[in-house]
């Protein structure tokens, strides 16, 4: 097969929606990830994936404008799917954050080297393990194909998605708090608890310093319940890639009506 200017045409939309979908997505778009090892990654899939989509570019555009708005579509479109997919393991870090807020371990903040933000100790722990859950399940593969498929179902975001974008978008987000309180649950139930028993020695034994023994206390309780509950974690991150997959999937159907 011959390179013409309507092949170029073809990779290059391949390419920006492929780098976009990468650059949203948990693990390429990472800081710590060279961006050689981008580059190259997002140039072998999409020359793979050229040949193999063929997407209906409709011709080489014969200006600046329709190129521009061209590829604004690619790079909305590759965001979409990203960032769908990367919010399963955002869940992951808030359901660390509201377990480091009932164990006293807020103040504690380390840096999360994928985002290049300040985190506490549990939330971090929470996102890596989820990141590696993530490639287990294969979920990167979940997201390669959804870029596939969003070719044949939805080639070009257009105006009247809008809404179907934020419906979606904002279902996904309730149902992935909920799903990180849900993490978080064993731990937190512990706490209170433990608080509990403790606000009932402070009554009891007034002389007693309950903050200098409750706070021992319930770091110690709370890493026995997060060992006992990190096989939820499991389920948690399955669940989480079929709601961003299902929300995708709504979003697609909303261009095919």
């Amino acid at each position: 097969m011959s390179i013409d200017a309507a092949l170029f045409y073809a990779f290059l939309l391949v390419f920006v929606r492929c780098s976009a979908m990468l650059f949203a997505s948990p693990i390429f778009g990472a800081q710590n990830v060279p961006v050689q090892i981008r580059i190259y990654i997002t140039l072998a899939i999409s020359a793979a994936l050229t040949f193999i989509i063929k997407p209906d570019s409709g011709g080489v555009p014969q200006d600046l404008y329709t190129l521009t708005l061209a590829i604004g579509h690619e790079l909305v479109a590759g965001i979409l799917i990203g960032t769908f997919l990367s919010l399963v393991l955002q869940a992951a870090q808030m359901a660390g954050a509201f377990i480091d807020v009932e164990m006293g371990l807020s103040s504690s903040q380390i840096l999360n080297p994928i985002d290049g933000v300040q985190v506490s100790i549990i939330a971090q722990f929470k996102y890596m393990l989820a990141l590696i859950i993530f490639l287990q399940i294969d979920a990167h593969h979940v997201m390669l194909q959804a870029l596939v498929h969003s070719y044949h179902a939805m080639p070009a975001p257009t105006m009247a998605q809008i809404p179907a974008i934020q419906t979606n978008l904002v279902t996904l987000l309730t149902q992935l708090s909920l799903l990180a309180i849900q993490i978080a649950a064993p731990v937190a139930a512990v706490s209170m608890v433990v608080d509990a028993a403790l606000g009932v020695i402070g009554k009891a034994v007034p002389q007693m310093q309950v903050f200098m023994v409750g706070m021992p206390a319930k770091i110690a309780m709370g890493m026995i319940a997060l060992t006992v509950a990190l096989p939820a974690l499991v389920s948690g991150v399955q669940y989480g890639v079929n709601l961003g997959t299902n929300s995708l999937a709504q979003v697609f159907q909303a261009h095919a009506r």
